[in-house]
């Protein structure tokens, strides 16, 4: 229970909400009660001839039937008002919290499996914020009622519900851990299968061309019988509390019946639809608390895997808020890096490295040296174990996020590319951007030459994963987005390694533009080497 409670005082931010939906959810349910009390009393009264004013009471129950009515929509309409904000602000902390701390040194780390997990986990968390805190609360309250009138006119008429709130209390409780055991295994299998089919789309030309997409699809068949088998085996469990929870119910109601009729004969007459009413009103709480409590085991697993992803310690130390600068030092400066994965022998050891505003210096050499590890030193994805990168001067440790990323940007080999417009895509990097801003950036990286091909321009559409452009066009669309911010360092990690060489060569035009920005380019094409002003080889 402690990660779920853990995850209540988000409702704090919507205090307002939260407490209009228990309020909504009280008027709804007490004029219900109010509806079946008021019938009942009226009943008894008219069975032994006690002169009943039929028409107040019709009135009455008109109106309470009405409220009734409102109030539910209400309740519904805010209560889920409520959730999907609450589960939005929670998408925001658990993207964030991604964000912070992936790419992890930790590489054998799958983090699509990761964030699937984590955001399906926020959409089971809309029953505790649309339903389960709010109703619980409604209903402890009408049970409430329901308990004061029962010991009005008979304390035995406790004993037909306390004994279901008890089974219903003791059943979750008892299946607790196999509840969370189960939670824990589909969430694992459902976003190693969405990862899984996500993975055989992309790379379905791949696996055709290999001979592998028979077995490809052999294998997430495979995986979603296993999936099904879990899904059995919860059904199974859920369906056998329901049960046992029916049961229950189903003697509370008997009990309610022969404590009323044959267990006290103080009740009067008049009143014996009242006390049948009244014990039967009961039920509704104690079996709704009984329901709510039922979901208490997935709901933990998912509260334990969110608070897992938000516990989750940043790839990067906080900034540490100060701008020293060294006096005349201009550039990217790698000065005495040293940096390993998973504590393991370092991939960089005192490596150094300048590149001076105006300048590009290709980073060259074989597979696994660390050129793309010192790339991402300069983008800040991790901090060095040793040594310090600087940008004109200031340790980028120094630098707020946001200011960091409009001075060091990247374009890097895959270019990845949203569904929507090249625009669309430009203003990633600078949502406040201005028309001239876009125009300007999309003109350096070629976009506007009628060469290109995009006949409708910067509104031209793209889709999934840059679909619809050429390998060329994806680059300088990316190249666009990483200039709009017109920042001093550019970071190119192979931009030409799947073009073909009309469209390296234009691209490799573009790097030469280099302005008086300090461009560190990431290569093994000789072609894109030559376009560098020189080589730093690493071995």
């Amino acid at each position: 229970m402690t990660a779920i409670l853990r995850l209540l005082p988000l409702i704090a931010t919507r205090r307002s909400l939260f407490i209009e939906t228990v309020v909504w959810g009280a008027v709804a349910q007490t004029a219900v009660l109010g509806i079946a009390l008021g019938l009942s009393w009226a009943i008894g009264r008219v069975i032994v001839g006690v002169s009943v004013p039929l028409s107040v009471v019709t009135l009455l129950l008109s109106a309470a039937a009405v409220l009734a009515s409102l109030a539910a929509w209400r309740e519904s309409w805010v209560g889920h008002d409520l959730a999907y904000r609450l589960l939005a602000t929670m998408r925001g902390h658990l993207l964030d919290a991604l964000r912070r701390s992936l790419p992890s040194r930790a590489r054998h780390r799958r983090t699509g499996d990761l964030t699937t997990t984590a955001l399906a986990d926020v959409e089971t968390l809309e029953w505790l914020y649309a339903h389960t805190a709010a109703q619980l609360l409604t209903s402890v309250l009408i049970l409430s009622v329901s308990a004061a009138v029962s010991v009005s006119i008979t304390p035995l008429l406790l004993l037909v519900w306390v004994p279901l709130l008890v089974i219903g209390v003791a059943v979750p409780l008892l299946t607790a851990r196999r509840a969370r055991r189960d939670s824990s295994a589909l969430a694992a299998g459902a976003a190693a299968l969405r990862a899984d089919a996500l993975d055989t789309v992309r790379g379905m030309r791949d696996l055709t061309g290999a001979g592998a997409l028979g077995r490809q699809l052999t294998r997430l068949t495979a995986t979603t019988r296993r999936l099904a088998r879990l899904q059995t085996r919860e059904a199974s469990r859920i369906g056998a509390e329901r049960a046992i929870a029916d049961v229950a119910l189903a003697l509370a109601v008997l009990g309610a019946i022969l404590i009323v009729l044959l267990g006290d004969d103080r009740i009067s007459r008049e009143d014996i639809p009242l006390a049948v009413t009244v014990a039967a009103a009961g039920l509704g709480p104690a079996a709704q608390i009984a329901d709510l409590l039922r979901g208490v085991g997935g709901l933990r697993a998912a509260a334990e895997r969110i608070g897992d992803v938000l516990a989750m310690p940043p790839a990067v130390a906080e900034t540490r808020g100060a701008h020293p600068t060294r006096d005349g030092e201009r550039g990217l400066v790698l000065d005495g890096i040293r940096f390993s994965y998973d504590g393991g022998d370092p991939v960089l050891d005192g490596f150094a490295l300048t590149i001076r505003p105006g300048e590009v210096v290709a980073l060259t050499g074989p597979s696994g040296v660390g050129k793309t590890t010192a790339a991402r030193l300069a983008l800040r994805m991790w901090d060095p174990d040793a040594g310090a990168v600087r940008v004109d001067g200031i340790d980028i440790r120094d630098l707020p996020d946001g200011e960091l990323r409009a001075l060091v940007t990247a374009v890097p080999q895959s270019s990845p590319l949203l569904r929507g417009t090249i625009r669309s895509n430009i203003v990633l990097a600078d949502l406040d951007a201005s028309e001239e801003r876009i125009r300007a950036a999309a003109d350096v990286a070629g976009l506007l030459d009628p060469s290109t091909g995009l006949t409708s321009g910067l509104d031209t559409p793209i889709g999934e994963h840059g679909t619809g452009l050429s390998g060329g066009q994806r680059a300088r669309v990316a190249i666009a987005r990483a200039l709009l911010p017109d920042p001093r360092v550019l970071v190119l990690d192979e931009p030409t390694a799947s073009l073909d060489p009309d469209a390296e060569a234009a691209i490799l035009d573009l790097i030469r533009r280099a302005s008086d920005r300090a461009v560190l380019l990431i290569a093994h094409r000789p072609a894109t080497i030559a376009a560098a002003d020189r080589r730093v080889e690493l071995a």
